[in-house]
């Protein structure tokens, strides 16, 4: 009986709480979803010409690839080192790569890759950037509290934001991000020598922020979430165009992680949502439903993709 009694309240509660903030959409076009379509006069897809990685981008990506390697502690390789995959950006990517880190345990990974967790609760771009930072003194921390150096790091995966950008119209918000981007990106290749490619993930859809009587920040709701997704687009292709300032020369190499932002609950055309249940409290800070389902998100990308997949192949089949 009590189980049937429990299993009624949680569908009352799941019902109420649908009721409050069931069909949260926006009139934007998720940026996978707008190839050879605009939005404000800009092209979308993922790079200039759609969703797929230009050839010579892909190459030099895959140069990089082959230079992720088990090192020691000074950097030099070794069968016996480790590979550091360093997670930034502020506390939703701390909680997506917590899980991803208990997924690729529980899979059975080669313990030579090691998930590094960087990210900290209120700290964006600008914080990680500003003269009398600690960021970097926490990442030094986490990096230490693995076992690791600075040297050993190779990957970045990045999911951050500009909060102080919020108030700004679409393009002059996305060139802040953008501009914020690249100083976060000189600061890393200052830090981490072995660093062979940084991913960069746009942010979760941010449309529930303050709704369901749970108080968020607002300067995270959209549209800046969904603009993020351009200044992650436009930031890659100036690398991919080298303009000065973000040639391959100057900041490490960089590309798409997985995108997060979809249209609530209409998503995207793969079928990928984010409803109340994702979101959480106030909105920005996932569930536990909505922490695995961008970890899932993650996992399935890096097991997928070139520049990454030979680092899981240790993962058990049944998981494959």
């Amino acid at each position: 009986m009590k189980y049937w009694i429990t299993g009624i309240l949680f569908f009352i509660c799941v019902g109420m709480t649908r009721r409050i903030c069931d069909h949260n959409v926006t009139d934007y076009t998720p940026i996978t979803d707008l190839v050879n379509l605009t939005f404000s006069g800009y092209t979308g897809g993922l790079y200039p010409d759609g969703n797929d990685i230009p050839a010579a981008h892909f190459a030099n990506g895959m140069t990089h690839a082959t230079q992720i390697i088990p090192r020691n502690e000074t950097g030099q390789a070794d069968a016996h080192g480790k590979i550091g995959l360093l997670v930034l950006g502020y506390s939703t990517a701390a909680m997506t790569g917590r899980t991803f880190s208990e997924m690729i345990r529980y899979a059975g990974v080669d313990t030579a890759l090691q998930v590094i967790i960087g990210a900290q609760g209120g700290q964006d771009l600008r914080a990680m950037i500003k003269p009398e930072t600690t960021y970097w003194d926490s990442v030094d921390a986490a990096i230490q509290n693995k076992g690791l150096t600075r040297e050993q790091v190779q990957i970045i995966w990045m999911s951050s934001g500009d909060i102080a950008a919020y108030t700004l119209p679409f393009a002059e918000q996305t060139q802040h991000g953008i501009d914020a981007y690249q100083q976060v990106l000189l600061r890393i290749r200052q830090l981490f020598p072995a660093v062979q490619i940084v991913f960069i993930s746009d942010r979760p859809y941010a449309g529930f922020i303050g709704k369901n009587e749970q108080p968020g920040p607002k300067e995270l709701a959209e549209p800046s979430g969904y603009y993020h997704s351009w200044t992650v687009k436009w930031l890659i292709e100036k690398q991919i165009q080298q303009v000065p300032g973000f040639t391959y020369a100057e900041l490490p190499f960089i590309d798409w992680g997985p995108t997060l932002w979809t249209n609530g609950t209409f998503g995207d055309k793969r079928g990928y949502t984010w409803d109340c249940l994702d979101a959480g409290k106030g909105g920005i800070h996932a569930t536990s439903k909505g922490r695995m389902k961008e970890a899932a998100r993650l996992y399935n990308y890096f097991t997928k993709h070139p520049y990454t997949t030979q680092l899981f192949s240790t993962v058990s089949p049944s998981l494959k």
